[in-house]
C-alpha cells in the first residue's frame, strides 16, 4: 500500500475500531491492557499490517495529537508538537549531565535517547534512518538500543506510553521505555523490550524490570511511583547472545562480526578469564567483570546462573583436558 495510510480519515477511523474506543482514554487503555498477553497484542499488531505496511513513521502521530486537540478543549491541556520535544530533551540532557548529552546516552547504553518521547515518533524516524543503513540481509536489531521516557503522574494513566511500547514491540525493536518524571526521576516502570532472535521480521517481547537496587542504579531511579508490574516474557538467554558470549556464530554469521559484536560492546560484556594450570584453582573474573555481569542480570534474569554454568563446564573441560595430557605422558 502506497502512502501513509493511518494519517488519512479513514486510517483514523480503522485505529479506532481495531483498539475498541470512540476517544483517546479508552483506546489507550484497551491497548495497555492487551499488550501484557503476547498471543492477543501480536494478533492485533497483524491486524494493523493488514491494512499498513509501511513502518517507516508512526502510525499514531496525527490520531494521538488530533484526539490530544479535542481533550485540549475541555481540559486546557495541549499537544507538544515535535519541535517542543526536541527542546525538552535537550534541557533535560542539561540537567542531568550539565550540558554532556553523550553522558546522558551512554549511562543507558542509548543508540537514540528520546526524552518526552509521546508516541514514539523522534525515536522511529531514528531507527528508520539507523535500518537503512544496512541492506535487509546485514540488519540485525541488536545493533542498536533505543532508550526512550515519557512522563507518567502517580496514579494517572498515560495516554501515550501504550502506544509508545506499541511501536517498539511491532518494529522489532531493543531498547527500554522509561515511565516517570524525567527531572526528578520518579519512576512508575521500566520496560525492557528486545527481540529475542535478533530478527528483524519478528515482533519484540515485553518485560518490566524488577524494582531492585541495580535496576535504580542502572536507569537513575531516584523514587518508585504506582504498584509493580511483574511480567517477565523472557526467561532465557537469548540464543544469539549465548552464541556470543560463549564464542561460537550460527553458520550464516560467521562472516557478520559486527552484527553482535556491537551488542556485546554496548552491553560491555567482558570476561577476562584466567588461565592457570593449577587445577584446583577457578577461573576467575576481575572485580569490574563481575559488576558488569551483575548488571547484565538485571536486564536479563539468568545470566549470572548461566555464566557460573558456562565457568564450572569451562573448568571440567580443563580438568579433563589435564587429565588426558597427564594420561599420555605416562604411557609414552
Amino acid at each position: 500500500m502506497t502512502g501513509r495510510y493511518f494519517e488519512i480519515d479513514k486510517g483514523q477511523d480503522t485505529i479506532a475500531q481495531l483498539l475498541h474506543g470512540d476517544d483517546l482514554a479508552s483506546t489507550s487503555e484497551y491497548l495497555m491492557g492487551i499488550l501484557f498477553d503476547k498471543d492477543k497484542r501480536e494478533h492485533l499488531f497483524h491486524q494493523f499490517l493488514e491494512y499498513e505496511t509501511n513502518v517507516d513513521y508512526d502510525w499514531f502521530n496525527l490520531y494521538y495529537s488530533q484526539e490530544m486537540t479535542r481533550v485540549s478543549k475541555k481540559s486546557k491541556s495541549f499537544y507538544s508538537p515535535p519541535a517542543l520535544g526536541k527542546l525538552s530533551k535537550q534541557l533535560v540532557d542539561v540537567a542531568r549531565t550539565d550540558g554532556d548529552t553523550e553522558a546522558t546516552k551512554n549511562n543507558l547504553m542509548a543508540t537514540n535517547y528520546d526524552v518526552g518521547a509521546g508516541t514514539g515518533q523522534l525515536t522511529i524516524a531514528a531507527w528508520n534512518a539507523n535500518r537503512r543503513k544496512h541492506n535487509p540481509f546485514d540488519y540485525k536489531p541488536s545493533m542498536y538500543f533505543y532508550v526512550a521516557e515519557e512522563l507518567k503522574q502517580e496514579g494517572k494513566p498515560s495516554r501515550s506510553i501504550p502506544f509508545l511500547i506499541f511501536n517498539y514491540l511491532i518494529r522489532g525493536m531493543n531498547g527500554v521505555v522509561i515511565a516517570g518524571d524525567s527531572l526528578s526521576r520518579s519512576i512508575s516502570q521500566v520496560y525492557f523490550i528486545q527481540q529475542p532472535e535478533d530478527d528483524h521480521l519478528k515482533f519484540s517481547s515485553l518485560n518490566v524490570m524488577p524494582r531492585t537496587p541495580d535496576t535504580m542504579e542502572a536507569f537513575d531511579v531516584r523514587t518508585w511511583i504506582d504498584k509493580p508490574i511483574e511480567h517477565i516474557e523472557d526467561n532465557e538467554m537469548p540464543q544469539f547472545i549465548v552464541n556470543e558470549l560463549i564464542g561460537t556464530k550460527q553458520p550464516e554469521q560467521a562472516d557478520e562480526d559486527k552484527q553482535l559484536g556491537i551488542y556485546k560492546k554496548r552491553l560491555n560484556i567482558i570476561r577476562n578469564m584466567t588461565k592457570d594450570n593449577d587445577d584446583d584453582k577457578e577461573y576467575e573474573l576481575t572485580e569490574s567483570d563481575k559488576a558488569l555481569i551483575d548488571f547484565f542480570d538485571v536486564l536479563m534474569p539468568g545470566f549470572a546462573q548461566f555464566e557460573s554454568e558456562k565457568n564450572k563446564e569451562r573448568m571440567e573441560r580443563h580438568r579433563a583436558s589435564k587429565k588426558q595430557e597427564e594420561a599420555l605422558k605416562l604411557e609414552q
